[in-house]
């Protein structure tokens, strides 16, 4: 055989072994999925949702499957939504000021862009007075032996003014650039009204009691009071103009303790402690009717939130533990409908345990957040799942 023929034919062999060998490998690679890593978008927030449902306790519906997204991994105090509706700002327990801002990935919320605020550190801060309006806010510190104090903080100069220690309570007037607050001095208390600082100020009234805690309502007309110690079982929620002219007592009768209005200054929610279980319910006061009802859900103020509309609550209730005590709860989430009392329980879909504090709702009403005194942190629940 020549040259020529042997080339020929090892041309040919090559050929089919090529042809063969490529066949096969076309074979394999359909049957083997990628393994490639397909990127990551850099707007995604790094939250991770907690999607495992668990059961829910009875309710009047069936639970609603939701998601629960942690928002920081900061001990958080006194978190609120920014003034735009698009950040949110909150203390650690250190006494630092974090803003941030709030994306939406695909409809899950996240946190971007945490900023330290250059403002002096103040220690043992518990709870933050946020006005309606400013930049302004009051801090609550609270001692070892559980002594309160208060600081105002002034936004334009940055820095605190501590008041002076005969203030038992205050709370903000709408514009935020006003007070209301008790003085208490040779165990005499009078409701004033001032500046900030407590400066400027002029007397509203006398008041009866020593320890009474004030409220005002969203649209400045008048102040709900109550006291703080009395455990007699009697406890009265009354109210007064913002001119200290009209006094009415409100709630008579029962152990009541906690208000919170609602955003249409029309009416109040309230603790009030059962007489058999000795646990506090919610209740409402409709002050255009007198109306007073009972909404059924064990729980207290500091755990629920008005809906923009204030028409339905949210609320945070123990399954386990006692709203109002100094124990930690382990809570279920419900909606209530405060006309017709329907109420609907959600599924946080998180095995771990949920004490909520200081609800407060996004611009939408869609996203429930909420601090988890289990371990501090901020979270939010999707009220749309």
């Amino acid at each position: 055989m020549n040259k020529r023929a042997i080339a020929i034919l090892g041309a040919i062999f090559l050929l089919i072994v090529g042809t063969l060998g490529f066949l096969i490998y076309s074979k394999y690679a359909a049957k083997t999925p990628s393994t490639t890593t397909a990127p990551v978008s850099s707007t995604q927030p790094t939250t991770t949702p907690v999607t495992q449902p668990i059961g829910g306790s009875a309710s009047t519906t069936p639970a609603n499957t939701a998601n629960v997204v942690q928002l920081t991994s900061d001990q958080v105090v006194s978190p609120i939504l920014a003034y735009s509706g698009d950040g949110i700002t909150y203390f650690d327990t250190l006494g630092n000021l974090y803003q941030t801002n709030l994306i939406s990935n695909n409809g899950q919320l996240g946190l971007t862009g945490k900023k330290q605020t250059n403002i002096p550190v103040k220690a043992s801060i518990t709870q933050i007075l946020w006005p309606q309006k400013g930049n302004n806010f009051m801090a609550q510190m609270t001692d070892a032996t559980g002594k309160t104090a208060w600081s105002f903080f002034n936004g334009d100069t940055g820095l605190y003014t501590d008041l002076p220690p005969q203030v038992e309570s205050v709370d903000w007037m709408p514009s935020g650039s006003q007070i209301m607050y008790i003085w208490l001095d040779n165990n005499k208390a009078t409701l004033n009204i001032g500046n900030p600082d407590t400066t400027g100020y002029q007397k509203v009234g006398d008041m009866w009691e020593t320890d009474d805690s004030i409220h005002i309502s969203p649209d400045g007309s008048q102040i709900l009071y109550y006291e703080t110690n009395n455990n007699s079982g009697s406890n009265a929620i009354n109210s007064v103009s913002i001119d200290g002219k009209v006094w009415k007592g409100l709630v008579t009768a029962g152990q009541n303790f906690g208000v919170l209005w609602s955003p249409d200054s029309q009416k109040f929610l309230f603790g009030k402690k059962d007489p058999v279980t000795q646990q506090y319910q919610l209740w409402v006061y409709n002050l255009t009717s007198g109306e007073v009802k009972n909404l059924g859900l064990f729980t207290t103020v500091d755990k629920a939130v008005w809906d923009s509309a204030s028409q339905a609550i949210y609320a945070a209730v123990p399954n386990s533990g006692v709203a109002g005590g100094t124990a930690l709860t382990k809570d279920s989430f419900y909606r209530m409908d405060i006309s017709t009392l329907e109420k609907k329980q959600y599924d946080t879909g998180l095995a771990a345990a949920i004490d909520g504090r200081d609800l407060f709702l996004d611009s939408t009403g869609t996203k429930l957040f909420y601090k988890n005194a289990q371990d501090g942190g901020l979270y939010y629940l999707d009220l749309t799942q």
